[in-house]
């Protein structure tokens, strides 16, 4: 690596200077007596004082260097890519995998382990969106906004299920084009939708490349895609090769205000206005109104801002969401509400708002408001759609896991009960590196433990009583959990460890009495194989779900 040979030579050098200067420091004829510069008697630019600046130049570089090595905001950058491609792999894998269909992968229906196949007897709630219902940057699929509104119903009594549609960059054009030319209406047969507008919705895709599209509209569209690489594509340099992490970082702080990107939103706001935002409004919203008004399928939509502070969200939504209600599609506006549940002085939740350290997709904190905020609306509103209210069926529980990382582990159920669970796993190979580019090997997380391990997410938050992994090939583990801080309103994403145990047998307790979210498990195996292993998960209060 060049900044690595740039370092040896300027060490060499240094070294040899450092050499030389000893074996002259009595000589008053050598180099390092004389100036650059004399001007009469004074000395200008002494050599002497040159070398040290060199020096301190070396020791500097030496520094930044080891900071730059060092730097967690390069790992975060480059596990939150694998966490992406990770998380395309296990949906888009599921989707053909499990469905057994081919002629609708034209929409991206979400599946999960339980949602295989889409039930036939209603009511069902579809929700569409880009990457906030993909969920970027997150790894467990329980916790993006739509679920937690599938898993609030429920807790409300509502036998109503949950389906989204999205796709990380999809605008509300591309949104339009799945529900009118794809099968996505026809495989769900919903009884209300919820479109899930964000302001970077406003881009019209491959629209804007079609014949007879106004320059203005291609010119705003072009400073658009040129905010977007400005903001997240760096062009090479010098800086860049020698110290990639401070670099990415100091331009991650530039480009930023308030927690947000400048660039990116000046962009924004220029697309919601003006004649840019009277094509949107005539080629998307107009004909998405016209569309819902005769399938005759009643749609909202709920804007999803990722944070309450930072971006001028209200600023953004201004011009917009009355073209919505004017297409016929009622909006419900959380912003308000969000400001008031996460007041800006209250600095305590400002690290929640984020998926990832370097992702500012929806975090914890906002997609537990979002949920919520839904499931509210849709119970004042919408009620008469969701079906009979009733108690929930405690009776029904079961400790269930259905989502993990990474897609390989795919857990078989061997049983589910209230009290008791148990799964079949592949624990992956741990000599194996990954390759992000390629999509191979993408088999551990690592933040925010340090260390490598999978994650088996819950259906349902449970408390944990004990559990046990097995395998003739295990070797030791630690087992990680992660769970919800009552206090906050959603899980907090701080593992808590239950310990390290050796052998091919390994048992730990839970006496926390938290409501577990996640199992994170850092194994090794014989000679770091791929191996077999079998979880046991008991709980003694598995009736008393959170939700």
């Amino acid at each position: 690596m060049m900044r690595y040979a740039i370092a040896v030579v300027l060490l060499c050098i240094a070294a040899a200077l450092a050499f030389s200067m000893r074996k002259n420091k009595n000589n008053p004829s050598s180099i390092y007596a004389k100036s650059l510069l004399r001007v009469r008697s004074v000395q200008i630019l002494p050599v002497i004082s040159l070398v040290y600046a060199f020096f301190a130049v070396v020791v500097v570089f030496f520094g930044l260097l080891i900071v730059d090595s060092s730097s967690q905001f390069a790992k975060h950058l480059k596990e939150n890519e694998m966490r992406i491609s990770m998380a395309a792999e296990r949906l888009s894998m599921f989707r053909y995998l499990k469905t057994g269909k081919t002629k609708d992968m034209g929409h991206p229906l979400i599946m999960v382990r339980g949602r295989e196949e889409v039930r036939k007897e209603h009511p069902k709630v579809l929700v569409v969106g880009d990457s906030f219902v993909w969920g970027d940057g997150c790894t467990n699929i329980n916790q993006i906004w739509w679920s937690i509104l599938q898993s609030e119903l429920e807790r409300r009594g509502y036998d109503c299920k949950v389906y989204a549609a999205g796709l990380g960059g999809a605008s509300t054009y591309d949104e339009f084009l799945w529900l009118r030319d794809t099968t996505l209406i026809e495989d769900i047969e919903p009884d209300l939708m919820i479109i899930g507008y964000v302001t970077n919705d406003l881009d019209l895709g491959n629209l804007n490349h079609e014949q007879g599209v106004p320059p203005y509209v291609q010119e705003a569209y072009s400073q658009w895609i040129e905010a977007n690489k400005k903001s997240y594509h760096r062009e090479k340099s010098l800086v860049r090769e020698l110290l990639p992490a401070l670099s990415t970082f100091t331009r991650y702080k530039r480009l930023s205000r308030n927690g947000t990107n400048s660039i990116y939103e000046d962009a924004e706001m220029r697309m919601a206005g003006g004649e840019y935002l009277k094509y949107y409004n005539a080629c998307v919203l107009e004909p998405l109104g016209k569309f819902i008004g005769q399938i005759g399928i009643p749609t909202i939509v709920i804007p999803t801002p990722e944070s309450p502070h930072g971006q001028d969200f209200a600023a953004l939504y201004r011009n917009v969401l009355p073209l919505f209600e004017q297409a016929g599609l009622p909006v419900h506006n959380p912003l308000g509400k969000f400001i008031e549940r996460y007041p800006k002085p209250d600095r305590k939740f400002d690290k929640y708002f984020m998926a990832f350290p370097t992702d500012y997709h929806p975090g914890p904190a906002t997609s537990w408001f979002l949920g919520e905020y839904a499931a509210d609306v849709l119970e004042q509103e919408y009620a008469s759609m969701l079906g009979k209210k009733g108690e929930r069926d405690k009776a029904k529980f079961t400790i269930e896991i259905n989502d993990w990382f990474p897609f390989m582990l795919e857990p078989k159920a061997i049983q589910e009960s209230g009290s008791i669970a148990q799964y079949a796993i592949e624990y992956p190979d741990q000599t194996l590196e990954a390759d992000i580019k390629n999509w191979t090997n993408l088999n551990f997380l690592s933040y925010p433990l340090g260390k490598n391990y999978v994650k088996l997410n819950f259906k349902y938050p449970v408390k944990l009583s004990s559990i046990q992994i097995e395998g003739e090939y295990l070797r030791s583990a630690k087992v990680y959990t992660l769970g919800l801080n009552l206090d906050l309103g959603f899980d907090d994403q701080k593992p808590v460890s239950l310990g390290y145990r050796r052998g091919t047998s390994c048992t730990w307790k839970d006496i926390s009495e938290r409501y577990v979210t996640s199992l994170l498990i850092s194994a090794k195996t014989k000679d770091g194989r791929q191996a077999p292993l079998t979880i046991t998960i008991e709980s003694d209060g598995g009736e008393e779900a959170f939700y």
